[in-house]
């Protein structure tokens, strides 16, 4: 007898073609709800899982045959992995396969931001040619700040190295990372000499609205703030209330409160369509890490972690 797996979300074809070469069963369904996985997840030997569905108690509780969750991507969050592990349900993700793409995208929002490409693109296209206000700002010389230097952490700093900037890392976590270039700071020292914070910390109890008004408070040099990291380690009000008050240059978010978009209240969507009409903030709808080859690569990472391949 076969074993099943039960597929949430959309996957890379690789995933697909090596479950089906390992003679495993597959019940293929990425726009499954919550309340339609818990009528079958009785049936499931695997499930694999990205960041659409809440894999919560209620759920664990019922999957008596369940060995493993994989998970597409970074981030527990969505996953009680406590109440997994009591039930010998092993929990694995593949952080390190969208890392590069992250990183690589985090420097493209600042790049846009400190060259004001996105900014003036739309000014060209509303017929308007204007210079003298749309002046750069180089990044080389400048200090960056990265909160967070797990994977996606140091990947934005791997590509800043090609860059003659200092690099002030913090992480709670980690220690022993200094280089030439990167130098390991206080939260207090980042936001007093920074002059671009780019964030990449997991979403917990600790880091949940970790970029509040006190944050952007404390800020001393105006810096460029990008977040690639999840949604709710940003408020975003106390972003629009930072770019209005002149507390930061500009803003580069991948992530939102709340995602899509239709999930936004009334009350929300004001807060972020201001944020949207002004001319230094960049929203990407939650793309840093969806890459053709990141694709490609976590499923490839979920596979071997699980002992598949």
């Amino acid at each position: 007898m076969s074993l099943k797996i039960i597929i949430t979300a959309p996957v890379h074809p690789f995933l697909l073609d090596t479950f089906k070469e390992k003679g495993y069963t597959i019940q293929y369904e990425p726009a499954i709800s919550y309340e339609a996985l818990m009528d079958c997840i009785d049936t499931a030997n695997g499930l694999i899982v990205t960041t659409r569905l809440k894999i919560d108690a209620t759920i664990l509780a019922k999957a008596n045959q369940l060995k493993w969750i994989g998970r597409i991507g970074s981030g527990m969050e969505l996953i009680d992995t406590e109440f997994a592990a009591n039930k010998n349900i092993l929990c694995v993700s593949s952080p390190e396969g969208n890392s590069t793409a992250v990183g690589e995208h985090a420097l493209g929002l600042l790049l846009s931001l400190m060259n004001r490409i996105h900014s003036a693109y739309t000014e060209v296209r509303e017929g308007k040619w204007i210079r003298d206000a749309n002046r750069a700002d180089e990044l080389t010389g400048k200090t960056v700040g990265i909160i967070g230097l797990g994977n996606t952490g140091s990947a934005f700093a791997k590509v800043l190295s090609g860059f003659d900037v200092n690099i002030l890392a913090h992480d709670i976590y980690k220690t022993g990372f200094e280089t030439t270039q990167i130098k390991a700071a206080s939260l207090e020292m980042i936001q007093e000499k920074a002059d671009v914070i780019s964030l990449h910390l997991p979403l917990t109890h600790l880091t949940h609205h970790y970029a509040n008004t006190a944050f952007f408070n404390r800020l001393q040099k105006k810096p460029y703030f990008i977040s690639t990291c999840r949604g709710s380690v940003t408020e975003t009000a106390a972003v629009l209330e930072a770019i209005q008050n002149q507390q930061i240059r500009g803003v580069g978010l991948d992530v939102l409160e709340k995602e899509p978009i239709s999930l936004h209240t009334d009350q929300e969507m004001a807060v972020l369509e201001a944020l949207m009409l002004h001319p230094n903030c960049i929203i990407t709808p939650h793309i840093a890490g969806y890459s053709h080859e990141a694709y490609y690569k976590m499923s490839k990472l979920v596979l071997e972690k699980l002992g598949i391949i």
